[in-house]
């Protein structure tokens, strides 16, 4: 097929060159030429500078040529008239050719001849000025050897006798007079460090001298001995050699000077040295205060596995190396928590303003970020953190700035004016509110009213939930860089939003729903992926995984993060009832995403576990403790061996294993078995002497917790009353001394009467030991070091307070409610029963204490046999229940479902349902079977006969065996 072509080809083929008869062009001509002219001008100027160079070089050389040579003839005419010379001209020739490599021998030589005469040298330098500039000069000399030569006395000795006026002395200073002193500090022996400490110390002698150069000569004293990393000789014999022998003028003056620095550079080692040089008679002010918080702001920094009073993560045995003058945090901690020091200055912070507050905040802040309970490490923080003036005080502060903040909405750089006040009041207000601080049963009302706590809980929750959304931004390119503060700020502001709740729920001063009033989505992902099972860092999103197998997660959105956080560090202001379904579908997730996968396992796997009635504990601890976690989170069935040795008819469906777990753990907290004790108001708790009676407690407490998170895992109610301490310690590591009460009432307020004496503690007699009842045998613990040798005072009671409390609630029990949690964690993660409280905990565990709701209960009961809803005993059954008192309706629903509580979501999740069959004739009694919560009733007629047996056999709890 042929194709029409379009295109046109114009034009020659080839180009011709272009030509031009103009000639040379001109314009190219001068340009060369311009540039040729510039090379040699550049290359005629570069050879003047090369001249010029060559003739300076040669220039200094022939100087010094002739200076040594002319030296060198002075050196000699030095040495062969020299004793011919008078002092002045010796001097005069010294410094003239003066080498130290050489002339070293003449120098110690002249010195001698000088220090023979001193009066007379003395008087020639205050009445001859020249001679005054040599003797300068030669002090200069004598000042750099003294670091060099190991033959330094002489040269000691003449700085020490010819520097003793303002004017000598503020020349050395410019010549490096402190630096050549630190050098010989830091390298001389013991015996000679006086006279070396003799002369740093000589400047504080004429600061006042000094006129306005004073400040210069404070700032190579610091630059000098205070910011550098400190040494042995240093720490050990300079600064208490100064602090004993200068008084307070010279401390002062320091202090001013520091505040006075604009750009004050921070050092662990200044703010080391200022500590330890104050002087024991020095009186806190303003300048003092604020200096010592600006120095402490790389307190923080310090390693605390260099601290020897803080548990180290080091292994046993492993040696850490310290620096023979290192500062180490336990040196801090002995100076700051100098009695004396903190009582001048809780009292001068009493009498200040409040520019006084903001530096002791500042302090304290900086002071909080350095232990995990710094409050309880700094006897200042301990103090600030008791007294209900500084609360106060802070509080308003707070409240004032808070008033000018619109909080919901701003960014963070905005909080800079309030947010050191925020953090250090949340840490200091939750210490007070966890100690033994109000009246008994009034724990804050002397200090904050019912209305200022409303207040406070307003704002800090709404500060609290901010800070979570600051820290999962919705940009990433917008994350906060968490500062040591902030990262403090945001974990302190959560505690005191706990704290303030927990304090809610005992005083109720937030109206009902104020905690819940914002709604939080919870996505179902959270509980079918398992994410509740991570660790999540603020401003930095997930950062662990606690199992491996949840690697392969996808990554959270900003808002399923941010739920996440809420859930994990303020689950209460999620509804009770959202958190419980968050529970329960956890459990049922966590064995597989669908009912397929968990039937399948249950076929596979035969479950069955065989149990003598008459060795329930025994049976169930030798075979239940031996399971691996899965088998014991997936179904377990229980075969039951009689009394006579016949296994029990049935088939185990759910209810015969609901059975068991009620028994066995009725048995393994019956106090009478010795693992558990009753509190004064028939609570349970850890025997804290179970040592001396079962020799390894702590596998039965991992069994026993091992129960417990079964019942939980399968949505069984167990009747067990735990003290309110001990369920605070499954979720907590350390119980605060508030929940004393619960456990031992007497001691509680033994404890507040101590608190509160009035007049001298001293005069009690009592010293830091305590009588323990070990089984009869009585015995006297210490409860610190040398504590029988330590008296009991009123500057020492709260310790004292505090340390007993933590002996009885945490240091006794340690080691059974360690186990008892590693048993509950390995069938249900701590992480999932910490979205509840102590006192929610008990309700997951034994089940509502709310008045038991008949119609939620007649609406979800199942009837079997001749009965049904609209049957005449049925009819008569419900009238009857509706007269019943609480007490009778709890003993009815223990009957038959071993639980007095109902349900926590109400009846319709009793498994199996509430069921009422007929059981007969009216002759015989009303009886039950718990494992499949089955009421069995006669059929009667006459309402007082009914009421009558229902009675009967609810007050006298038997039910099974009379069926």
């Amino acid at each position: 097929m042929a194709f029409k072509l379009n295109y046109s080809f114009e034009g020659n083929i080839k180009s011709r060159p272009e030509q031009n008869l103009a000639g040379a062009s001109k314009k190219l001509t001068r340009d060369l030429l311009l540039q040729k002219t510039q090379e040699e001008r550049r290359k005629r100027q570069e050879q003047r500078v090369k001249l010029q160079s060559a003739e300076l070089l040669q220039s200094h050389i022939r100087s010094y040529l002739v200076r040594k040579a002319v030296k060198e003839i002075q050196r000699q005419e030095y040495v062969s008239n020299e004793s011919g010379l008078g002092a002045m001209d010796k001097l005069k020739k010294l410094l003239f050719f003066y080498d130290h490599q050489t002339d070293f021998p003449k120098l110690l030589k002249l010195s001698n001849e000088l220090l023979l005469h001193v009066s007379e040298v003395i008087q020639r330098i205050n009445i001859d000025t020249q001679f005054s500039w040599m003797m300068k000069r030669l002090l200069v000399i004598c000042i750099k050897h003294i670091s060099i030569h190991d033959d330094t006395a002489t040269l000691i000795c003449m700085i020490a006798t010819f520097s003793d006026n303002p004017n000598t002395l503020f020349y050395l200073i410019r010549k490096g007079y402190f630096s050549y002193l630190r050098t010989l500090l830091d390298s001389s022996s013991p015996d000679s460090l006086p006279q070396v400490m003799l002369l740093i110390q000589r400047p504080f002698k004429f600061l006042n001298n000094f006129g306005p150069s004073q400040d210069m000569v404070l700032a190579e004293f610091c630059n000098t001995f205070l910011k550098p990393t400190l040494t042995y000789n240093l720490k050990y014999y300079l600064i208490p050699f100064m602090k004993q022998t200068q008084d307070t003028t010279y401390y002062d003056k320091l202090i001013r000077y520091l505040n006075g620095v604009h750009y004050l550079v921070e050092s662990n080692s200044l703010f080391y040295c200022m500590l330890a040089l104050e002087p024991a008679d020095y009186e806190p002010n303003l300048d003092s205060v604020q200096v010592l918080s600006m120095l402490s702001k790389e307190i923080h920094t310090l390693k605390p596995s260099l601290d020897l009073t803080e548990d180290s993560d080091c292994e046993d045995g492993e040696d850490v190396e310290v620096s023979a003058g290192e500062v180490l945090l336990s040196d801090y901690l002995n100076i700051l928590n100098s009695s004396n020091k903190v009582r001048k200055w809780m009292h001068f912070l009493e009498s200040n303003s409040d520019d006084a507050l903001t530096a002791f905040v500042n302090l304290a802040q900086n002071l909080l970020l350095v232990y995990r309970e710094s409050i309880r490490k700094y006897l200042l923080l301990y103090k600030l953190g008791l007294n209900s003036t500084f609360l106060k005080k802070l509080w308003f502060a707070i409240s004032k700035k808070s008033a000018d903040l619109q909080i919901n909405g701003t960014s963070l750089v905005s909080w800079k004016g309030c947010h050191t006040q925020l953090s250090v009041f949340c840490d200091m207000f939750t210490f007070y509110t966890e100690t033994l601080t109000d009246k008994e049963n009034s724990d804050t009302s002397e200090t904050f009213t019912s209305s200022d706590l409303h207040t406070m809980s307003n704002l800090l929750k709404r500060i609290a939930v901010e800070l979570i959304e600051i820290a999962f931004p919705m940009c990433r390119a917008s994350s906060v860089f968490a500062t040591p503060e902030i990262s403090h700020l945001y974990q302190s502001c959560i505690n005191c939003v706990k704290m303030l709740y927990t304090l809610d729920m005992r005083k109720q001063f937030c109206p009902p729903g104020f905690w819940t009033a914002r709604k939080i989505h919870v996505s179902q992902d959270l509980t079918k992926k398992n994410y509740l099972s991570q660790v999540f860092s603020p401003f930095g999103g997930v950062i662990k995984n606690v199992h491996a197998d949840d690697e392969h997660l996808p990554p959270l959105s900003t808002i399923e993060q941010r739920s996440l956080a809420i859930l994990q560090e303020l689950p209460f202001l999620v509804p009770f009832n959202t958190r419980v379904h968050l529970l329960r579908d956890l459990c049922r997730f966590s064995l597989g995403e669908n009912e397929y996968q968990r039937m399948h396992h249950d076929l596979l796997h035969d479950n069955t576990v065989v149990i003598r009635r008459n060795y329930l504990y025994e049976d169930s601890f030798e075979k239940i403790s031996t399971k691996s976690e899965s088998d014991l989170k997936h179904r377990v069935r229980i075969q039951f061996i009689n009394n006579i040795g016949l296994e029990e008819a049935g088939i185990d469906g759910g209810g015969i294993f609901k059975e068991f777990i009620n028994e066995v753990l009725k048995t393994a907290f019956d106090p009478n078995r010795g693992f558990f004790l009753m509190t004064a108001d028939n609570t349970l708790y850890p025997n804290p002497n179970v040592h001396l009676i079962v020799e390894n407690f702590e596998e039965h407490f991992t069994f026993i917790g091992r129960l417990v998170g079964k019942a939980i895992f399968e949505n069984i109610l167990v009747d067990l009353p735990l003290a309110e301490f001990f369920l605070a310690k499954l979720l907590v590591d350390r119980a605060s001394a508030c929940y004393l009460k619960s456990l031992d009432p007497v001691l509680y307020r033994n404890l507040l009467y101590l608190r509160d004496y009035a007049g001298d503690v001293s005069d009690l007699g009592l010293d830091f030991t305590t009588v323990n009842n070990d089984l009869g045998e009585t015995r006297i613990m210490e409860l610190k070091a040398n504590g029988r040798n330590i008296p009991l005072t009123n500057e020492n009671r709260l310790e004292y307070i505090q340390r007993l409390a933590d002996l009885k609630l945490n240091t006794q029990l340690k080691k059974q409610c360690a186990a008892f949690r590693e048993g509950l964690n390995s069938v249900v993660p701590l992480l999932w029963l910490k979205l509840f409280n102590h006192k929610e905990l008990q309700v997951i565990i034994g089940g509502d204490t709310h008045e038991i709701d008949l119609d939620d209960l007649r609406a979800h009961t199942t009837y079997s046999g001749d009965f049904t809803d609209e049957h005449p005993t049925m009819l008569l059954f419900w009238r009857i229940l509706h007269g019943f008192t609480d007490i009778q309706k709890r003993q009815l629903l223990k009957f038959v479902t071993s639980c007095s509580r109902p349900p926590l979501l109400g009846f319709k999740e009793l498994n199996p349902p509430f069921c009422i069959q007929s059981s007969g004739v009216e002759n015989r009694m009303p009886t039950a079977s718990t494992c499949l919560n089955l009421l069995k009733i006669p059929i009667i007629k006459e309402e007082r006969d009914l009421q009558s047996k229902l009675l009967s056999a609810i007050e006298q709890q038997a039910g099974f065996e009379l069926s």
